[in-house]
């Protein structure tokens, strides 16, 4: 037996051993002789949460590859540019999948740009103050990033960024850097209210409201009074009559003549006057939005909430446009006017701010859609509300060609003679070259929010698959069933391997298109057999001609062939950018034009005009499935530009 104090002494040992393991264990990391302090972002944030949503986002390795790519940007030590860089990368990556993973990638992309960036505090104070990082002073490669920064911790001392190409504090307005790329001092930025320097909607895609000032960074306001002086912008002359278009309302001014960029003492730079529009299918969608109307200086999307377009609007004058103070105060003032306009969500918010900047519009006549393509009570007026069941054909009284609007998209959802589509858009099919990279001609589905599928040769495979999500994820009522059903036997019986299957398959659902126009070519890329005449074109000195309702059809004068009291295309472009071709545009009898699956306009050159726009909208698309291989955007807007240049001369 061990004696007692043998066991006493072991005992101690072994709880001193224990105790040194424990106190060593909670010794601090030293380099040099000195303490090393780890600064964690606040909140968790070391992982951010969009870290593993673009992990998940898209197939294969490359979006494991940028999320751990993504981690170093956030970095303290990392320069200010590389998170923007980052969100730039996984933008230009989108463009590889289709279009759903695009807009994913695109959302996960803007919420990644605005993720707060890990700043140590300054400890040279005491006690240490907490800094705000630096902003990037470049602009994005990709302009759904305009306006985007990183956010800040409310705590942080508002006054105070970390620079980490020096490691040392820098004070507001010591440098360009501390505050976002194109702003000055005296504006927002350095607000620690990531609202006030961000101009795209949450991550999350809901939608962005206005009603607290803090989510504008203006102060609130009850009441609006705007005195504008106009200086001889086409917007603000009298001779010119406003035209008011379902969903669109633009002066019947020569688009040859630049856009105005100045209003009074305001000078927008190098971006026009401000104008934002309000109608229905904006962006293939159901419901009615609102968007800007000059993309080429405010490029960005539709948008339910008016106020994610007026704070982008007013942001791009910041950091792109080079506008004057003046022009950042006026658009403030519409901005406010906008989100004080009531009922929310109709063309009163868009003429309100249209208002400030001395253009009229009417919007408030056009119908509001709800998300499901259902008209909203008591918005619009009875006069302008295109697309409206009501007045199918009730003008068109033995006017042949006029009668077949089914399918128009301001009837989308709605039960008819081709059924309703539950929660999916009106069918349709394009062919062309250059889907998904082909270098043949192929198959897909316009609309891939409803109808997602690649595209195919074979146009069974795509009739088949469409038919199917009418049952499957839809919820179409009988009729739109059976309607497909007739649709994929008519496509399947017209000649294989062309754009008439297209055409055929389109039509069943009162859907007009020339795709029987479009060359076919092979998997090498080698033009195959003829294509069908284009589009019957009105004949020279009858352009326009509607008749006034007037049925009387010019019953034997062969020299009107195609002409509008007859229901011909009225858009005269045959341009046809990878196989996509502008809509048909014919007259309605009573004064109006409508373009096929769109709105209905009081003015023939607006109706074109349309057209061209939502050619060039389809055309962008498919430039961007094939990621822009066969051809680009760039060359879709060239084309858009012509198709227009086209509509002003006529």
């Amino acid at each position: 037996m061990l004696p007692k104090s043998l066991i006493t002494l072991t005992l101690y040992l072994l709880a001193n051993s224990q105790l040194q393991e424990v106190l060593a264990r909670s010794q601090w990391l030293e380099r040099d002789g000195r303490a090393v302090y780890l600064y964690p972002r606040r909140f968790g944030q070391e992982q951010p949460a969009v870290l593993q949503k673009l992990r998940d986002a898209c197939p294969g390795e490359v979006c494991g590859t940028l999320a751990g790519a993504a981690i170093t940007p956030l970095l303290a030590a990392q320069p200010e540019c590389t998170q923007q860089d980052l969100a730039d990368q996984i933008i230009d990556a989108s463009k590889q999948f289709d279009a759903a993973t695009q807009a994913n990638m695109l959302e996960i992309a803007k919420e990644y740009r605005q993720v707060e960036k890990n700043t140590p505090p300054d400890f040279t104070t005491n006690p240490p103050t907490a800094r705000n990082s630096v902003f990037c002073q470049k602009a994005p490669k990709n302009a759904e990033l305009n306006g985007l920064v990183q956010a800040q911790d409310p705590a942080n001392d508002p006054d105070l960024f970390f620079d980490p190409a020096t490691k040392a504090t820098v004070r507001k307005g010591e440098q360009a850097n501390t505050f976002p790329f194109g702003e000055a001092a005296g504006g927002n930025a350095g607000n620690n209210d990531p609202a006030a320097t961000t101009s795209a909607a949450p991550a999350t895609g809901t939608a962005l409201p206005a009603e607290d000032p803090a989510a504008t960074g203006t102060e609130c306001v009850t009441a609006v009074t705007v005195t504008v002086t106009a200086t001889a912008t086409a917007a603000a002359d009298s001779s010119l009559p406003t035209v008011v278009v379902g969903g669109e309302a633009t002066p019947t001014s020569v688009a040859a003549e630049p856009a105005p960029t100045s209003v009074g003492d305001a000078d927008f730079g190098s971006c026009s006057v401000p104008e934002i529009e309000f109608g229905q299918g904006f962006d293939n969608r159901r419901e009615t939005s609102f968007q800007p109307v000059d993309k080429a200086s405010f490029d960005h999307g539709s948008a339910q909430n008016i106020d994610i377009i007026t704070r982008a609007v007013c942001d791009t004058l910041v950091n792109k446009c080079g506008a004057n103070q003046a022009a950042r105060d006026l658009c403030a003032t519409a901005q406010a006017a906008a989100s004080a306009a009531e009922p929310k969500k109709t063309g009163i918010q868009a003429d309100a701010f249209n208002a400030v900047f001395g253009k009229t519009t009417n919007f408030a006549a056009v119908q509001a859609f709800d998300d499901q393509g259902r008209a909203v009570p008591g918005t619009g007026s009875a006069t302008d509300n295109a697309g409206n069941a009501g007045n199918t054909g009730t003008d068109n009284t033995g006017n042949t060609g006029n009668s077949d609007n089914t399918g128009n998209t301001g009837n989308t959802g709605s039960a008819g003679a081709v059924g309703d589509f539950g929660s999916c858009s009106t069918p349709q099919i394009l062919f062309a070259q250059g889907l998904d990279g082909r270098k043949e001609t192929a198959f897909e589905p316009v609309d891939k929010a409803s109808f997602d599928h690649g595209s195919a040769q074979n146009i069974d495979i795509i009739t088949q698959f469409i038919c199917d999500e009418l049952t499957n994820s839809c919820d179409a009522d009988a009729t739109a069933k059976a309607t497909c059903q007739t649709a994929r036997a008519a496509a399947s019986a017209a000649t294989k391997g062309s754009g008439a299957q297209a055409d055929a398959f389109n039509a069943a659902f009162g859907l007009s298109t020339n795709f029987a126009a479009v060359q076919a070519f092979d998997n090498q890329g080698r033009a195959v057999g003829s294509v069908a005449a284009q589009p019957n074109t009105p004949a020279t000195g009858n352009t326009g001609n509607n008749n006034n309702g007037n049925n009387n059809q010019n019953t034997g004068n062969t020299g009107n062939t195609g002409g509008a009291a007859q229901g011909g295309n009225l858009q005269t472009f045959t341009g046809n950018l990878g196989g996509v071709v502008a809509p048909t545009v014919t007259a309605l009898g009573d004064g109006r034009f409508q373009v096929t699956g769109n709105a209905a306009f009081n003015n023939i050159r607006n109706a074109r005009v349309r057209s061209c726009d939502v050619q060039n909208n389809q055309c962008a698309n498919a430039a961007n499935s094939s990621g822009n291989r066969n051809f680009s955007v760039a060359q879709c807007n060239a084309q858009q530009a012509q198709c227009i240049q086209l509509a002003d001369s006529q």
